[in-house]
């Protein structure tokens, strides 16, 4: 009787000794993270492709064992800025890319590499963006054995275009043909802007606000306003105007000129240049 309980004991021990030696035997670190690829900085919500961020995360372990990461996002996949938060993905090079907050991506040859992927379409506002990832080694029995967290910090610079859509677009002059007093001249080509930051415009008027004679500068002139979107204004002086950034990267801006009333005006051809500069807006 004393023999057998003897052996039991004997066997249970020997049981706990083996079990807890498998288990040890997948203990791994992570050893180093490596930039591989970055082209966030240059994304537009106009291109026809998707822009990523790429690192190998490299890890030092027994390689009979079997591993995976699981990357949690402390924002949950958002990329969090003053004004905005944009929605981004994790993956790898061999996984659908996920947006949720928790992703289990298997480890091969102890290294894997990440992917932070901004969707093309994405409408994005220039400025700083940041999340914190959390990077937790697991091996094949659920156990955690290490962790590490990676910064994910992203810089869209501010991006402006100004140009003429429609009506004689194509040309820098504009005729508008027979001068009537107080008529209002809507077939003039629209300014496009394309921006993705607040913006300052700024109209100033060579002749300031003013038709002025191609011969006869000094002695014949005619008063006119402008309108921006329906916005009337007087170019007696450089004029400013602010258009807020309101989750679109591209608007038209319609124009028309309205004559003042007039008369007694010689014949002949009357001109102004009016220039137009965009710049972001500054608070």
């Amino acid at each position: 009787m004393f023999i057998k309980r003897f052996s039991n004991g004997v066997f249970l021990i020997l049981t706990l000794f083996i079990t807890t030696e498998c288990f040890g035997q997948c203990s791994a670190k992570i050893q180093r993270i490596e930039h591989l690829f970055d082209n966030l900085q240059e994304y537009r919500a106009q291109q026809n492709q998707d822009a990523e961020k790429q690192v190998k995360v490299f890890i030092e372990g027994d390689t009979n064992c079997s591993y995976y990461l699981q990357v949690l996002s402390e924002n949950n996949q958002q990329l969090l800025g003053q004004y905005q938060h944009i929605p981004y993905f994790i993956g790898n090079s061999n996984s659908l890319l996920s947006n949720t907050s928790l992703n289990n991506l298997a480890i091969s040859d102890n290294s894997i590499t990440l992917r932070f992927v901004i969707a093309r379409g994405v409408i994005a506002r220039a400025g700083q963006y940041q999340d914190t990832v959390k990077l937790i080694l697991k091996n094949q029995f659920n156990e955690a054995l290490d962790e590490r967290d990676y910064d994910f910090d992203v810089t869209i610079p501010t991006h402006l275009a100004l140009s003429f859509l429609g009506y004689n677009s194509a040309s820098t002059s504009i005729d508008l043909g027979e001068l009537i007093p107080q008529k209002e001249y809507s077939l003039l080509p629209s300014l496009l802007v394309v921006a993705n930051t607040d913006i300052a415009m700024t109209i100033w008027s060579e002749n300031k606000g003013k038709l002025v004679h191609e011969f006869y500068q000094n002695n014949y002139s005619i008063n006119y306003s402008l309108a921006l979107a329906g916005d009337y204004i007087e170019l007696h002086h450089a004029m400013k105007k602010s258009f807020l950034f309101t989750k679109q990267t591209d608007f038209l801006i319609p124009l028309k000129i309205k004559l003042a009333a007039f008369s007694n005006q010689a014949a002949g051809q009357y001109q102004d240049t009016i220039r137009f500069q965009i710049s972001p807006q500054v608070y």
